[in-house]
């Protein structure tokens, strides 16, 4: 247990639950819901690093296999969510930086405590999306390794698809088997479908160069 909790608890695992804690009473104080509902977002993106943690630690204490591989599962199904708050930018059009564009400003604070809090929680969560890949590898096996990055790009692809079916069709990682709402929410916009997945694709992997550990380099 306690070598878990030295895997689990970290700066960026500090730094989400400060999120959580911090976005939802900013939230309260400034009648956002936006706001509030990032703190969610979050907490879905730390269950990332929970999943990732506990099947290092089960490999580690050579649980059964069986116990790995529901653990990866779990955190393959949860891993969009560490790039979805990327997604919640969109948001920004909600608001006003502008009373002219492009030389007059909107000079009010508000706007940008909304700006602040998704531009920190997207650098949070796409850190601890990026570390618990880190965990991951960790586990494959030697004669694996020169397959590593088909592992990375498959999953990144995964995720692109399951950050879409979030964003767009509006299903949780626990949807999975709603496979009539996938696959139709896939169908209906198909070649929008193809674009957003593989432009996300392209965001996981160029994120991934800028932020591994460099001792990766």
């Amino acid at each position: 247990m306690h070598s878990f909790i030295k895997k689990f608890i970290n700066i960026p695992f500090i730094f989400g639950v400060s999120f959580v804690m911090f976005s939802f009473v900013l939230g309260a104080l400034l009648k956002n819901g936006l706001i509030i509902f990032l703190s969610w977002n979050m907490v879905l993106a730390l269950m990332v690093y929970f999943f990732s943690s506990l099947t290092l630690q089960f490999h580690e204490q050579k649980q059964k296999k069986f116990l790995i591989l529901i653990s990866i599962v779990f955190w393959i199904l949860f891993f969009p969510n560490s790039f979805y708050i990327l997604t919640d930018t969109i948001h920004f059009q909600n608001y006003s930086f502008f009373q002219s564009y492009p030389n007059i400003y909107h000079l009010n604070t508000y706007e940008w405590y909304v700006f602040f809090d998704i531009t920190i929680g997207a650098l949070i969560s796409l850190k601890i999306g990026l570390m618990s890949l880190e965990q991951i590898k960790k586990i494959i096996p030697d004669q694996l390794k020169q397959f590593q990055m088909v592992f990375v790009i498959g999953l990144f692809f995964l995720s692109s698809i399951g950050i879409y079916l979030g964003r767009f069709i509006r299903l949780n990682s626990w949807n999975i088997f709603d496979l009539s709402s996938i696959v139709q929410g896939i169908i209906n916009h198909f070649e929008f479908f193809i674009i957003f997945v593989l432009l996300f694709t392209m965001i996981h992997i160029i994120a991934y160069y800028l932020f591994k550990n460099e001792s990766e380099h």
